[in-house]
């Protein structure tokens, strides 16, 4: 699970900015426009679900996880995904600071009291992504219409990455990572996928790490939460401090 939390932190999980308005028209022949555009018109939807599926392939056996998120405006996540061997996980974000990790024991605890720092990031979040992304849309290229490409070479992922705890975890210029990102009919994120080839510093992990990921859009302003159900099928309570951390966040305005 740490190798995952790290390679969240890389893919683009650094905190996220409110959604900035293009300040041109969109420009289907412009890269960096379709990015930027897709990036605001996605983070300033009331709400939308995912799907993602990912792998984490090092020198053992491949680290698949399959899950789905809720995101909703400003800022409130839930993701629920199931890894290798059946480990099963359920997070709630509530901004920047405040998440939560389902624990079958003893219930929901802190992302910190769980050992799991970059909860809710990385793929799990795509807001975090999209805020990333648009941030550096000068190295987007168009792959065909409404398709970008962004190439991270070890410069690149080291800038994005200056700021963030674990930047000492690879060696950035033997690390590289490629996103394609596919927007919709209204120039909204589509699905996005990231393909990372990622040189460990773990003197436990040997030669390259390679991460695998895609994200699909489900639906648009439809769920506005993630039921999660117990091993009986029983709806999970959250919290009540929780639930006001959360009432907080979608009071905010952006």
């Amino acid at each position: 699970m740490k190798s995952f939390t790290l390679l969240s932190l890389l893919l683009m999980a650094c905190q996220g900015t409110p959604p900035a308005r293009p300040t041109k028209d969109l420009n289907p022949q412009d890269p960096r426009s379709i990015l930027e555009h897709a990036a605001f018109n996605t983070r300033s939807q009331k709400s939308y679900e995912t799907k993602f599926k990912a792998r984490l392939t090092t020198t053992g056996a491949p680290l698949d996880y399959d899950g789905k998120c809720v995101w909703v405006h400003p800022g409130v996540l839930y993701v629920h995904y199931t890894a290798s061997g059946g480990d099963e996980k359920m997070i709630v974000r509530a901004g920047d600071k405040d998440v939560w990790v389902y624990n079958t024991l003893v219930g929901w605890v802190t992302a910190d009291e769980a050992g799991m720092a970059g909860a809710g990031r990385g793929i799990q979040n795509p807001d975090e992504v999209l805020s990333v992304l648009a941030r550096n849309s000068g190295i987007s290229k168009l792959a065909k219409p409404g398709v970008v490409d962004l190439d991270f070479k070890g410069d690149d992922i080291e800038r994005i990455m200056k700021e963030q705890a674990s930047k000492g975890a690879f060696d950035w210029k033997e690390s590289s990572a490629k996103l394609e990102l596919a927007t919709d009919s209204d120039n909204r994120l589509q699905k996005f996928t990231c393909d990372a080839s990622l040189k460990s510093t773990d003197p436990n992990v040997k030669g390259t790490v390679r991460y695998t990921a895609e994200v699909t859009l489900v639906a648009y302003n439809g769920a506005r939460e993630l039921q999660f159900l117990d091993e009986k099928k029983r709806a999970i309570p959250l919290l009540p401090e929780m639930k006001t951390k959360i009432e907080s966040v979608l009071k905010e305005k952006q």
